[in-house]
Order: C-alpha cells, then structure tokens, then sequence
C-alpha cells in the first residue's frame, strides 16, 4: 500500500466517523426531544427534571424548562435556581420566566441575584424582573428601582411592569421620574405601572405624558389616568381630544367618559 493511499483511507474512515457521530447525536438529540415533550404532556416533573439535569441537548432542555413553569410543581424549584446559572444564557433566561410562573418566594434571592448580575444578559435580566414582579415578594422593590436605570431598556421594561403587580408606595417617586427617561419603553412601563398601583402623586406626571412623543406612552398615561379617577385630569383629556394620533384621541374619550360618570 502507498503513503498516498492509506493517507486517503485513514482520511475516509476519519470523515466516515465523523458522519456516524453527527448522525448519532442528532439522533440522541431527538430521543431527548422527544422525551421532553412527552413528559410535558404527562406532567412527568420527574422525568423533565431528569432532562434539564442530564441531557446535553439545548433544545430539550429548553423544551423541559418550559414545561415545568408550565405545571408549576414545586418540586422544580431548586433545580430551576441551579440553572439561573447555566452556561446557555437562553436557558438561564426560560428558567427565570419559570420560576415566575411557579411562584416559590425561595427564588426571590436568586432572581435579585440574577437581576443584578452586571455581567448578565439582558433577556435573562428582563424575565428575572418581570418574575420577581409576578411573584410579588416586597423583598424584590428596591432591587427593581435600580434595574429602571439598566442601560437596556428591555430590562427597564420589565422592572416597571413587576413594580406596577407588586404595587408598594415605594415605587412611586421612582416611576414617575421614569416618566421622563430618554428610553420609550421605560416611559411606556412607567405609565403602565402607575396606572396600576394608582397613587394620585403620579396625576399630575402622567397629566404631562398625556403630551409625549410617543402615541404609547399618550395612551398609556391616559389609561392610567383613567384607572387613578381624579377629577383634575378631565380638562386635560379633553385637550387630548384634538391630538393627531386617532388611538390617543379615542383612549381620551372613553377615558373622559369613565371619570365623568365615577
């Protein structure tokens, strides 16, 4: 046999093998899948945990994290706090959003620890917030406050939404002072949660939101508005009845009409 020869043998087998591997861990990633989906239709937590620990395959994984926020068992708490520090920051990210949706006041620390972590995703930032603010552990305000003034604004987003469901006093000063950051989707949270915690310090900001630059934010703040009753915003809702934007002026009058008749 040549050197050049068996060079070209050892050189198939090599790509030979190489093929075999691939086509096994494809495989092998299949299995996983299809064993993810199949204990999230059984509700198997046991099985799914067992996938979220031990499968190497990302799309399983996700797969089983989803589904035990899904049933919100909460055996599958601890696990899913051991994941907040996965290498694969979208399964970081899907293991914050279950632990929201489970609920568990022992993940509030983690996730405070994952909202502030300066070296963090912002994806994984974001549902860390919006989960803290679904669980509603007082723990979780002041921690949020700060994530207002992330640099992301999607981060933002979801700690003003989380304050406006934890709805403490606290958050108020905070939010209205929101009103008037440079980034769209903070001002657009900040109307939204003030309309939900509807303390009547935050009339006469969203009074002045009902003229920002955006036709969310108009919206928004007139909603609020709506949502806090205060005679004080009805000449300026019927200000807004003249505004260019059509969804503005029609949010104004049923506005209008909600305080007017209250």
């Amino acid at each position: 046999m040549g050197g050049d020869e068996g060079e070209g043998e050892y050189e198939n087998l090599f790509i030979a093998v190489t093929i075999e591997g691939s086509k096994m861990g494809i495989f092998k990633m299949f299995i996983d899948l299809f064993k993810a989906y199949r204990s999230a239709g059984k509700d198997d937590v046991e099985g799914l945990l067992k996938i979220l620990r031990y499968s190497k395959d990302k799309y399983s994984r996700w797969e089983a994290t989803e589904a035990l926020g899904d049933i919100k068992d909460k055996r599958a708490v601890e696990p899913l706090i051991e994941v907040l520090k996965d290498k694969k920051l979208y399964i970081r990210w899907k293991a914050a959003e279950a632990l929201g949706e489970i609920g568990d006041k022992g993940a509030v620390e983690p996730l405070i620890e994952a909202l502030k972590g300066e070296d963090e995703d912002w994806g994984v930032k974001k549902s860390a917030a919006e989960a803290l603010g679904k669980i509603g552990d007082k723990r979780a305000v002041e921690p949020l406050i700060e994530a207002l003034r992330d640099e992301h604004d999607y981060v933002g987003w979801g700690a003003a939404q989380a304050l406006g469901w934890i709805n403490d006093e606290r958050a108020v000063e905070p939010l209205i002072e929101a009103l008037r950051d440079e980034k769209l989707l903070v001002r657009w949270g900040a109307a939204i949660a003030l309309g939900l915690i509807g303390d009547k310090r935050a009339i006469e900001p969203l009074i002045e939101a009902l003229k920002d630059e955006d036709w969310n934010v108009q919206k928004t703040a007139a909603e609020a508005l709506g949502k806090i009753g205060d005679k004080r915003a009805i000449e300026p809702l019927v200000e807004t009845l003249k505004d260019e934007d059509r969804y503005v002026r029609e949010t104004a009058r049923k506005v209008l009409e909600k305080i007017k008749s209250s």
